[in-house]
């Protein structure tokens, strides 16, 4: 009896090595379904400038190009960033680079500044900016659009990679 309890002691012990040396791996997987490349992404808006008066109010998006700061806001392929305003403390940055056959070269577009979608002329893809630029099943995207990372002073958004 105490060999036998000894052997299915060693099996359990064997059993939790080889299930976390194969669990570990796959969670350190990068499951973030980003295809788009990184590329540097580093500047502000004041909310005070003239230019930026579209985003004091709350569903309200702008888009940035390099012609603001340069390649720092020009995001992928100089096809620009949106920033959106989805709360009074929150922002969303959003790579305008389609995620649908991201090869083509194509840049999402925004009718008007207070539509909370996207859509890529090529294929289009409609991505919704409140869910976090994830596409609807109506387009063959099923990629969200690149994120990039906000913070928000009060008066001045910082987004940056």
């Amino acid at each position: 009896m105490q060999k036998s309890v000894h052997n299915i002691y060693s099996k359990v012990i064997i059993f939790f090595i080889i299930t976390t040396l194969w669990l570990v791996p796959s969670a350190c997987k990068n499951n973030s379904n980003n295809i788009i490349p990184n590329v540097f992404v580093n500047f502000t808006i004041d909310l005070n400038d003239p230019m930026f008066n579209d985003l004091k109010a709350v569903g309200n998006t702008v888009v940035i190009t390099s012609a603001y700061a340069g390649t720092a806001s020009a995001g992928y392929n100089n096809h620009g960033i949106l920033v959106y305003r989805a709360s009074e403390t929150e922002f969303y940055a959003f790579d305008r680079t389609c995620t649908f056959e991201e090869a083509k070269d194509q840049a999402v577009v925004l009718e008007h500044t207070g539509d909370m979608s996207v859509e890529c002329p090529h294929c289009h893809s409609v991505y919704i900016l409140p869910s976090y630029g994830y596409p609807t099943d109506k387009g063959p995207a099923r990629y969200p659009l690149k994120q990039y990372r906000t913070s928000f002073d009060g008066q001045i958004i910082h987004v940056y990679n």
